[in-house]
């Protein structure tokens, strides 16, 4: 499917807004988090989460710069992302593992709709 550049452009500024967003969501949460970790599972989760927010950082950044790295960076990403979501219901709220599953599997998901859509919407790398 052969898209506009103009709906590519926009397509892949709104990736990019998402990534930055998740960025900022997970680095803040992340801050707030660190002096009310208690437990080996909560600093676990905390670090994971801020893992995440670099990273997602680091993907949008590799959009641009540094194309080869965007691949392994954005992998990165959804394997973070997926491990605080889970996380994050275990540690910090009433344990239940099927919910920690279940937001496991849609951060999953979503993460990999949002590098789907980057690979569409991005132009090839140039060689040098």
């Amino acid at each position: 499917m052969l898209l506009r550049p103009v709906i590519r452009r926009i397509l892949l500024a709104g990736a990019v807004a998402f990534l930055l967003l998740v960025a900022w969501v997970t680095l803040s949460g992340a801050i707030r988090q660190l002096p009310r970790s208690a437990t080996f599972g909560q600093r676990f989760e905390t670090a994971v989460q801020l893992a995440c927010g670099l990273l997602s950082v680091m993907s949008a950044l590799t959009c641009f710069l540094w194309r080869r790295w965007n691949r392994h960076l954005l992998a990165g990403w959804a394997t973070s992302l997926a491990i605080a979501a889970g996380l994050s219901s275990l540690v910090w709220g009433p344990p239940s593992l099927s919910v920690g599953v279940g937001f496991a599997a849609l951060a999953l998901l979503l993460a990999l709709g949002t590098i789907r859509l980057l690979r569409a919407v991005q132009p090839p790398p140039t060689r040098r």
